[in-house]
């Protein structure tokens, strides 16, 4: 029955087709940006990456938060060149960010000296060519390295780290119902928008959670992988985590009880990764670290081989792993932006302080059913 339920997902899915779209701008890439779409437009804001000189040691130099905010229109027909937009208000990376219909919802963040409890809401106009910024309610604490997912209007925060250092690490989980938000009026949060907190994340702290709302009419929030620090161990030891957890909206009671339900393990650690809905009841996970070289980076440094291109697909009603054909690239700590069809890849790390500028998009054959709810 296993055997047959996995070859009707592989059937049921289809293979990705990956098309490179124009490059982000920054030559260099960035890491850590907050990526999303509205009004069929992709949004790019901040992140970080290593400018380097000629002659520069990269392992020397300092790193570096942007501010830059880019637009790619008409996402999803024929896109045609990047536009720049007006800058975010100070440098960050490494937020959470979710996609809901009034735009593109950026969560925390640091800017390389501490981490923010900020949120804001990124518009794209069309007619007018502009990118607008709409502050939301603040998280209860600052937070930085988080997952996010949204299901309908409703954006859910999984994990992070409060402040630098793993050792900060939380397993907290959010969320923040934005669904009257268009009720409101334009530049105030609203007295009626506040973050619910929800039962912590099963299977403890971690930092660099894979974050997607997936399954179809009725999507789960899946909250997979991620590191923390090694307890006893030495200073940069870490778990790389594979553990895999879906919360059920509504399976969640007013007492605080039930809405977490245990999937099955990732077949490998995905840290950083990057993860999109596939058809009506289908994920995928197409990038992250596995940890294998994480202790050996600071010796390796630019003779590091890179991070190993992979996909793995994930049957929601199966609840089976399968591996797919590796991917032409794997760009991680970027997050995938999910279109009916498929998903888009912008930018991110390929190795440690490497970025690359490169942009794809991803299509499947097969579209994502439209979900609401909380």
């Amino acid at each position: 029955m296993i055997v047959g339920l996995v070859c009707a997902a592989a059937q049921a899915a289809g293979p990705l087709d990956w098309q490179p779209l124009p490059a982000l701008p920054d030559p260099l890439g960035v890491a850590g940006p907050f990526v999303g779409i509205h009004a069929g437009a992709v949004i790019v804001a901040g992140g970080a990456n290593f400018p380097v000189a000629p002659g520069e040691d990269r392992w020397a130099v300092p790193k570096r938060w942007h501010a830059a905010t880019w637009v790619l229109p008409t996402a999803e027909s024929q896109p045609s060149a990047w536009q720049a937009a007006a800058p975010l208000d100070r440098p960050l990376a490494s937020g959470a960010v979710a996609s809901i219909p009034q735009g593109v919802v950026c969560i925390g963040g640091d800017d390389g000296t501490a981490a923010t409890a900020e949120v804001f809401l990124l518009t794209w106009d069309p007619a007018a060519g502009t990118l607008a910024r709409r502050p939301l309610p603040r998280l209860p604490g600052p937070l930085t390295s988080a997952g996010a997912a949204a299901i309908g209007s409703v954006v859910y925060v999984a994990g992070g780290q409060h402040g630098p250092g793993l050792a900060t690490a939380g397993a907290g989980f959010l969320r923040l119902d934005l669904s009257g938000l268009d009720r409101l009026g334009p530049g105030v949060p609203g007295p009626g928008l506040r973050w619910e907190p929800l039962p912590d994340v099963p299977g403890g702290p971690r930092s660099l959670p894979v974050v997607v709302a997936a399954g179809g009419p009725r999507p789960r929030v899946h909250v997979m992988s991620g590191r923390r620090r090694r307890d006893g161990g030495a200073a940069n030891a870490i778990d790389a985590l594979v553990d895999h957890h879906a919360f059920d909206p509504g399976d969640f009671r007013a007492d605080q009880s039930g809405g977490w339900h245990r999937r099955a393990d990732l077949p490998r650690p995905t840290m950083a990764g990057s993860a999109a809905p596939l058809g009506a009841r289908h994920l995928i996970v197409v990038s992250g670290d596995d940890g294998a070289l994480w202790e050996k980076t600071a010796t390796l440094r630019d003779a590091h081989p890179g991070f190993p291109p992979f996909a793995l697909r994930h049957d929601t009603v199966a609840d089976v792993w399968e591996p797919l054909p590796a991917p032409p690239v794997h760009q991680l700590a970027t997050p995938a932006v999910a279109l009916a069809d498929g998903f888009i890849l912008v930018s991110g790390e390929v190795r440690p302080r490497w970025r690359s500028p490169a942009t794809w998009r991803v299509t499947t054959g097969h579209t994502v059913p439209a979900a609401t709810g909380r």
